[in-house]
């Protein structure tokens, strides 16, 4: 028997932190650090053969020049939600647009030996719990705007793994989305890393669309973080992938490339995962799996 394993990264440049910006975002998330974590981690997944999915915020995908024709209507957003894009906006005025343009990021990924899955993760990266739904419809009109692959998206990542809105997601043509466990403090989730005895996930109940298992984020090596020894997560991650080899059951791992950017040892716990993943599909006990890939087998178990 096989388990089933995702990989999947949030993409956001800074997006993903517009509400909480610091000076150490502002050095770490810059443009040349950025290119630098995307090439390590496609010259990783190219190495070992191993599918991904990159899950980009709409904004953060976009070229300088595509961005200008969002813009007038991020500034109109930014009036329900200032403190999440007034400071975007600001950033992006006073640093030329570092850290927050990844077109040539995606264009890599789409252009990358192995064949990955392009998704989207928002469009503005605001979460959606805060949104009502004529926000989340503006936001769905300005996915329509975008150019390049994130247009093709078919499955979605919620910004910070916040769920709401499904049926907006339905109605747009998405057919997957990736599921969040449920909440839980910083403390917790940090113990929570010492969890060896963790089991794998099982295929989730939908309704018109598919809910992909919310998986574990993979340790960043940051802050407190840094405490849990990479002996101790590449441990929970092999014993993951053997009792999904046994059960048949699914092993979904989540990071973000930005995770690399601001604390790079974080890219060798990545290696290590990819390596033993890698080792378990050429065993025979693991199918790899993009979450389009998931969602796909999940519509046609037998196909």
């Amino acid at each position: 028997m096989a388990g089933r394993f995702m990989l999947t990264f949030d993409c956001e440049g800074k997006w993903g932190c517009a509400d909480s910006l610091s000076e150490s975002d502002r050095r770490s998330l810059t443009d040349e650090n950025l290119r630098h974590a995307y090439a390590s981690i496609l010259q990783l997944l190219d190495h070992h053969r191993v599918e991904a999915t990159f899950a980009f915020s709409g904004a953060f995908s976009q070229s300088p020049s595509a961005f200008e024709r969002l813009r007038p209507h991020l500034e109109e957003m930014s009036l329900w939600v200032p403190d999440y894009l007034g400071p975007a906006l600001q950033d992006i005025a006073q640093t030329k647009g570092d850290g927050w343009h990844g077109d040539q990021l995606v264009e890599a990924t789409a252009k990358s030996r192995t064949a990955h899955e392009i998704a989207l993760h928002g469009v503005t990266h605001v979460p959606w719990t805060r949104l009502d739904r004529s926000f989340v419809q503006k936001e769905m009109e300005l996915f329509e705007m975008l150019e390049g692959p994130v247009k093709a998206s078919r499955t979605f990542v919620y910004p910070r793994n916040q769920i709401a809105h499904e049926a907006v997601l339905a109605k747009q043509g998405f057919i997957g989305f990736r599921a969040a466990r449920a909440g839980r403090s910083r403390l917790a989730s940090l113990l929570s890393e010492f969890n060896l005895s963790e089991e794998p996930e099982q295929s989730l109940p939908g309704n018109g669309i598919i809910r992909i298992p919310a998986g574990f984020f993979l340790n960043w090596r940051s802050g407190p973080r840094r405490l849990v020894p990479a002996a101790v997560t590449c441990a929970r991650a092999r014993r993951l992938l053997r009792r999904a080899a046994a059960t048949g059951g699914i092993v979904h791992y989540w990071l973000h490339p930005e995770n690399i950017a601001t604390a790079p040892s974080t890219f060798e716990l990545l290696g290590q995962l990819v390596q033993d993943v890698a080792a378990a599909r050429d065993a025979g006990d693991c199918q790899i799996l993009t979450q389009l890939g998931y969602c796909r087998s999940h519509q046609d178990p037998g196909g």
